[in-house]
């Protein structure tokens, strides 16, 4: 009896240390009655003994509730110093610590075609304070293959709109600012509404080797379509439109080039806020084309986008009440360095963006901004990086996120960077 007391401990210590905060998975019990069809094996134990520790380790099970529950963190710790751009051709210094992002993830697999998701977002506002907002709150459900339309999932609830989820896991430096067409200011991440994503053909076989990532793997390319409220995340529906959003993502080679990826992103849709108080909601149109290459050393990217209008509906002539149409492209590289086991980065992005591209409001309301810099993945994703960013405006643009300002004149524009980025 004292024997089977000392092995059960032993082996309830060793599995212990594999679960995580010293409660044993569900999953790590197939480990243990290896172990222990180990050990009879090899005559330590008899089948009885055998037994009687299985029964004594019932105790060590999860709750029937925490059992499939998974939790992960996200944040940005962010240092910058540089000048804030002012009117006038004028400016404004900052030197400051902030969290630029917090993010909380729970995650649930009731059944096997069901899984559920909710994502706390803690943000700072223009008080200062820092406040928590729901990003993601959905259920997930997974229907089975049709066809070549494989790994399906649908989203219903407040969830990734087809975009910036797809983007964000090719240029994977989110935590040093938003991409191009949400740092223009014409739509957010997430939304209110329903969602079904996919892969065309399977997956392709090992995705990661051939192409250093392992998100978005389908052999011959995704796809993701939904319908939504349209006002973002973080925003209330003030019109009775929905906004019909779709990526479709061709791999053309997956066995020649299998980081090779074209995707065509877009929406149509209304703007959220009646600005003129006109009879109709102003127009809300995005479409981008995207050419993605990866693998296990590089990434390069290149995107062309336009738009009538954004998301807020506020993208519209004062004097008219007609939308203004916009356009915009980015380019982004990222080299691993051959040194320190590849894991210091050198990176580089441009965004150019016109506000008022038909010149309704300024003939001259474009930006310009560069950004690169170096980056160190401590482990797994978890990232140091510092890096140098700059713009610079034509004469009638507004800030970034902004309309058009004739005359504005916006000064100076650039920053010096520090980002610690803590993901798990």
């Amino acid at each position: 009896m004292k024997r089977i007391a000392v092995v059960g401990l032993i082996i309830t210590t060793l599995l212990m240390g594999i679960g995580v905060n010293g409660v044993v998975q569900a999953e790590d019990h197939g480990k243990q009655d290896h172990l222990i069809d180990k050990l009879i094996k090899k005559g330590v134990l008899t089948e009885e003994e055998a037994a009687e520790i299985r029964q004594q380790d019932k105790g060590f099970e999860l709750p029937k509730g925490l059992k499939g529950v998974k939790v992960g963190a996200l944040w940005y710790l962010d240092y910058s110093s540089g000048q804030a751009p002012e009117s006038g051709d004028d400016s404004s210094s900052y030197n400051k610590f902030t969290i630029t992002r917090g993010y909380l993830t729970v995650q649930k697999e009731l059944f096997p075609w069901f899984h559920t998701r909710i994502t706390v977002d803690t943000h700072q506002d223009d008080t200062g304070d820092y406040k928590n907002r729901l990003k993601y709150i959905y259920a997930e459900l997974r229907p089975p293959d049709a066809g070549p339309f494989t790994d399906m999932k649908s989203e219903i609830g407040m969830g990734h709109i087809p975009w910036l989820d797809f983007e964000e896991h090719v240029n994977p430096y989110r935590c040093q600012g938003t991409m191009a067409i949400e740092r223009a200011g014409v739509f957010n991440s997430a939304d209110v509404g329903v969602s079904l994503r996919g892969y065309f053909g399977g997956e392709l076989e090992d995705a990661e080797e051939k192409t250093g990532s392992h998100y978005y793997p389908g052999r011959y390319g995704s796809w993701h379509v939904g319908v939504y409220n349209g006002s973002g995340y973080h925003a209330s529906e003030e019109n009775n439109n929905k906004a019909l959003e779709g990526r479709f993502t061709l791999r053309p080679l997956p066995d020649v080039i299998p980081g090779l990826q074209l995707s065509y992103f877009s929406i149509y849709a209304e703007g959220n806020s009646d600005v003129n108080a006109a009879e109709d909601w102003p127009d809300y149109v995005v479409n981008m084309g995207y050419l993605s290459y990866e693998n296990p050393w590089l990434i390069l990217t290149g995107q062309y986008f336009t738009t009538e209008g954004n998301a807020k509906g506020t993208w519209v002539d004062p004097a008219t009440g007609d939308v203004l149409e916009t356009a915009g492209y980015s380019f982004f590289g990222n080299l691993k360095l051959p040194v320190l086991d590849r894991k210091l980065s050198l990176f580089g992005r441009y965004d150019h963006f016109d506000q008022d591209d038909d010149g309704k409001i300024g003939d001259d309301a474009d930006y310009d901004m560069y950004i690169g810099g170096l980056v160190y993945d401590i482990y797994h994703g978890n990232l140091l990086m510092f890096c140098y960013e700059t713009t610079d405006y034509g004469d009638d643009a507004g800030e970034k996120t902004k309309g058009p300002r004739p005359g504005n004149s916006l000064g100076d524009d650039y920053k010096i960077q520090a980002v610690l980025q803590i993901k798990f």
